[in-house]
């Protein structure tokens, strides 16, 4: 999704396109489905959100790797090179 959205331009409120975002990646779409109306999932979000305000994240796209910041979607790649290293 991060890279569709982000990178690509891709429209994620339709669901077509999320549709496609998961054949893509091989997910079930009953189970994707299933599992964003679970009630655990939406407590899950919310948690995450607290977490983030916390955290003073202030973007979108924001990846916290090994307690660093990285903030953009044109910093996905230093994000990744944090998590390999």
């Amino acid at each position: 999704c991060f890279e569709a959205y982000w990178k690509d331009n891709l429209d994620i409120s339709i669901k077509k396109n999320v549709q496609k975002i998961l054949i893509n990646c091989g997910i079930d779409q009953d189970f994707y489905e299933k599992g964003i109306k679970d009630q655990k999932t939406k407590d899950k979000l919310k948690d995450l959100t607290d977490e983030a305000f916390k955290l003073n994240v202030f973007g979108a796209p924001t990846f916290l790797v090994n307690n660093k910041l990285f903030w953009g979607q044109d910093r996905l790649e230093y994000a990744i090179d944090e998590v390999l290293n």
